[in-house]
């Protein structure tokens, strides 16, 4: 772990067209897989490899505390934009066929609650107000507390791997590439106005009309840093397992293309925290660590 450590801080201060990010700590916090920190750092989301379960670190306390037992509970979990809440997905069989709820639960009681009983293709949530916003078959919905007065943002999914625009109540298909494409980890930027995907030529980055800005190479699991910044994954697999990966962060204007670990671990799917600095990620082995850097 030490060596890890080490190494991370050597490779990692490194500048590109006056551009530099500087890898200030990095250290294992706990076992886990497919961390999710909250918007201040302070907190952070874990699950099973199977993402059976839902866990909550205190990165301030050091401890853990289960959330939920149920199946597919860590997949793509969030917190309410005020960390009182996190809101994830609860998945279950029926005939056959898998249905998915929403809940939410209450980080000061540990109070569960249902806010969509189960149904067919609930896709990923997405913080909204009081609650949620996820896309459900053709159809954006919300699940929230009440009613909200917060206006309906832009939100983007991926749809039987299509690229989906949902805006000021239009529901739209996006072809940034001409030819039929499988999309998946797309996300709308923080300003709302630039989409990033994947598909096989790799991760790229688009306007909400399709167009693409920006291509950013084979950079996957990637995630929203800042409006200019993605953080995601350099990751080598012989067909069946992955074999090596790195954490990296590029930049829009092309002026970054930095690799934060040096690739002694297998290290992947990041989640950040841009107002903490922090990245986080797990390897292949189940251990999660979590990082701090300086852009400058």
């Amino acid at each position: 772990m030490k060596n890890f450590l080490i190494l991370c801080l050597f490779f990692c201060v490194f500048a590109v067209n006056a551009q530099k990010v500087s890898v200030l700590s990095c250290e294992f916090v706990q076992n886990g897989f497919y961390p999710e920190l909250n918007v201040d750092g302070t907190q952070m989301l874990l699950t099973s490899e199977n993402y059976a379960g839902l866990s909550l670190f205190d990165l301030q306390q050091g401890s853990l505390i289960q959330l939920s037992q149920d199946a597919g509970a860590g997949y793509q979990p969030l917190f309410s934009a005020d960390n009182s809440t996190v809101f994830f997905r609860s998945r279950e069989i029926r005939n056959g066929y898998g249905y998915v709820s929403v809940k939410s639960c209450a980080l000061s009681t540990g109070s569960i609650r249902v806010l969509l009983s189960p149904r067919r293709d609930v896709g990923r949530l997405v913080s909204y107000g009081n609650g949620v916003l996820f896309n459900q078959g053709n159809q954006l919905r919300k699940a929230t507390f009440g009613k909200t007065a917060v206006p309906v943002p832009a939100f983007v999914s991926n749809e039987n791997l299509d690229l989906v625009l949902y805006k000021d109540g239009k529901r739209t298909v996006l072809h940034p590439y001409a030819e039929e494409l499988n999309y998946i980890w797309s996300s709308l930027s923080p300003d709302g106005q630039k989409i990033l995907f994947n598909t096989k030529y790799g991760t790229a980055v688009c306007d909400l009309e399709g167009n693409i800005l920006v291509e950013l190479g084979h950079l996957n699991a990637p995630v929203w840093f800042n409006d200019n910044l993605v953080v995601g994954m350099y990751d080598v697999d012989d067909g069946h397992v992955i074999t090596a990966s790195c954490i990296a962060m590029v930049s829009l204007d092309g002026k970054l293309n930095q690799r934060l670990t040096d690739g002694a671990e297998i290290a992947m799917y990041p989640s950040v925290s841009a107002q903490s600095g922090k990245i986080a990620f797990n390897t292949l082995d189940g251990k999660i660590y979590v990082m701090t850097v300086a852009v400058e």
